[in-house]
């Protein structure tokens, strides 16, 4: 593996970047130039953590499924490889040896419980009839006999006159005298009730007259299956350091860096050697083993990068570091130089809102 370019071959290569024709910076001599180390770290992590549970199982119906299942005595003592990539998530489920059973269901018969809307009767008692809602059932109901049947004289009374609009009357079906009834109960003052047609007795609502329903609890099978339940599972665990990179440096820096790399499995193996003193400090405490931890995957990149400040240019700072084929440069206002801008763009807005406010006035 490649190793990290010196502080002498960085300060080389920003010589190279800030030299123009005719004038040749020398910043590896002594006090020209101020290197500080910044390097980037990223380190990611992801662990397989197994757990393994039990728990009693209760289900509606005959589950046939279940009687396939894998069977265990020592749940810790089953034995279950582990999913080759970490970030693979995996839930076996197995079954207590001489756990599965069926047990009936005690709060119904055959899967059916009784109707609680009419107790089981199928229906209920109704009125056989119900008062027109057109006459209101009161002497409207014929201008004749107002509905009795009886004529309050021998002879038929005169007509009343019609107004624009007013409904026909109808015969009556009681003192049969014509053209005095209401058209929809013709006389009689009620009509059939539409529940129950006339019958007195109205079709539950509930089981349309079933009497007994189907009992959701055990899903009309009349049953449970019960079992012991044991759970073998291996979690993706996420865990790491996010790169931190210095100031408009990031998209030059992942794209034309040369990253130093390795891929870790186990808790025994050692750090590479690219790393920092600092960086090994920040990367140890993660890599201790976790409680249930069956495997790993650790993915470490270290980006060497110098920080450079030239003593004759206080407003730039150049970072370096390894490209493809060479020590890549980036140049960038200090932060001195940034703030020394932003408040000068503050001034001229203070100075053109006061030039703006003098020529209003």
């Amino acid at each position: 593996m490649a190793k990290a370019p010196s502080e002498e071959e960085m300060l080389k290569a920003v010589e190279r970047y800030v030299s123009r024709p005719g004038v040749t910076a020398h910043l590896t001599v002594p006090g020209a130039a101020a290197l500080s180390w910044q390097s980037v770290l990223e380190c990611r992590i992801v662990r397989s953590i197994e757990r393994r549970t039990e728990r009693a199982m209760r289900v509606k119906g005959k589950r046939s499924a279940i009687a396939g299942r894998p069977t265990y005595t020592d749940l810790d003592a089953w034995p279950v490889t582990p999913p080759d990539d970490p970030g693979t998530a995996r839930r076996v489920e197995l079954v207590r040896e001489g756990s599965l059973a069926e047990e009936p269901c005690g709060d119904c018969v055959d899967g059916k419980q009784e109707c609680r809307g009419c107790a089981g009767r199928g229906g209920r008692r109704c009125a056989r009839h119900v008062e027109c809602d057109v006459c209101q059932g009161g002497p409207d109901a014929c201008w004749e006999c107002d509905g009795t049947g009886h004529p309050r004289t021998r002879r038929a009374r005169p007509q009343r006159p019609r107004t624009e609009g007013a409904q026909e009357r109808a015969a009556c079906k009681r003192c049969r005298r014509p053209d005095v009834a209401c058209p929809k109960c013709l006389g009689e003052r009620q009509l059939k009730c539409p529940t129950c047609d006339g019958t007195g007795r109205a079709v539950c609502g509930t089981c349309k007259g079933a009497k007994r329903l189907r009992h959701e609890k055990c899903g009309g099978t009349g049953r449970f299956t019960v079992w012991t339940e044991g759970v073998i599972t291996h979690t993706p665990t996420p865990d790491g350091i996010k790169p931190v990179y210095p100031p408009l440096t990031r998209s030059k820096a992942d794209g034309a860096g040369r990253w130093h790399t390795a891929v870790l499995s186990s808790p025994s193996e050692e750090l590479p050697e690219f790393l920092e003193d600092d960086q090994v400090k920040q990367v140890a405490p993660l890599l201790a083993e976790k409680e249930g931890e069956v495997r790993r995957r650790v993915e470490l990149r270290c980006l060497p990068l110098a920080r450079v400040v030239v003593r004759t240019d206080p407003d730039r700072v150049y970072y370096a570091f390894p490209g493809g084929v060479d020590i890549e440069v980036i140049g960038r206002p200090s932060r001195q130089r940034l703030t020394a801008l932003a408040w000068a763009a503050v001034a001229v807005a203070a100075l053109v809102a006061v030039v703006s406010l003098t020529v209003l006035r």
